[in-house]
């Protein structure tokens, strides 16, 4: 049987993967424009470009970022990042990510969708509307956000719990898509399809970036 997350989820995920397979190593100089900004830390934001050069965040600033980089919580620390062209993300602590992007032409004017992969810990987003777009990967699924604010918390097994606070998440496995409205969740694993999403504690899953937020 023909898996539905061969679609559109699919192709953006295997997009993204080979994008980061095939980019060797740049300067920041040679990224060219920023695409977003790390703006507050509680705790130790880790920055790595792609050419390996480390930079640290503590407390409020502007750290510029760029495609391809690197951004790593460390215990105790949370940070608060804002994607060009206006999209807010918290990382909790202990969380690995690598920005990305790739180009649809139904992204709007800039024909660019953000990537975030996320290879452990807990991300917070609220994705606007048209080339706002956001899409996060975890080892285990894809979710795809469109004027939706939402949780995403990535297991040391790669399961990934999803809790959407306001919209729709498209949210996917290999093995099945399924479309996570405000108020519920929905878990994704290796090997499986996405779960019913079920009624979720929204305010509780998404407590924790209070203290970065403010």
């Amino acid at each position: 049987m023909r898996s539905r997350f061969a679609g559109p989820v699919l192709v953006l995920a295997l997009g993204a993967t080979l994008a980061g397979l095939g980019a060797g190593p740049r300067s920041a100089e040679a990224q060219g424009q920023p695409v977003g900004t790390a703006q507050n830390a509680v705790g130790t934001l880790v920055v790595v470009r792609t050419d390996g050069i480390e930079h640290r965040l503590q407390g409020r600033g502007s750290l510029p970022l760029f495609e391809g980089d690197v951004l790593r919580t460390e215990p105790a620390s949370q940070a608060l990042i804002q994607l060009r062209p206006g999209t807010p993300v918290a990382l909790n602590e202990k969380t690995s990510i690598k920005i990305l992007s790739r180009w649809d032409k139904n992204a709007g004017a800039s024909g660019t969708i953000r990537i975030l992969r996320v290879s452990r810990g807990e991300v917070w987003a609220k994705a606007g509307s048209g080339e706002r777009q956001l899409e996060v990967e975890t080892p285990a699924s894809v979710a795809a956000a469109r004027d939706a604010e939402f949780d995403l918390k990535v297991a040391e097994d790669a399961q990934s719990a999803l809790t959407v606070v306001q919209g729709t998440v498209e949210f996917a496995t290999p093995f099945g898509q399924c479309s996570v409205r405000s108020g519920t969740g929905s878990v994704g694993a290796r090997g499986a399809g996405c779960t019913a999403p079920q009624p979720a504690n929204a305010a509780a899953a998404i407590g924790w970036k209070q203290a970065v937020s403010q």
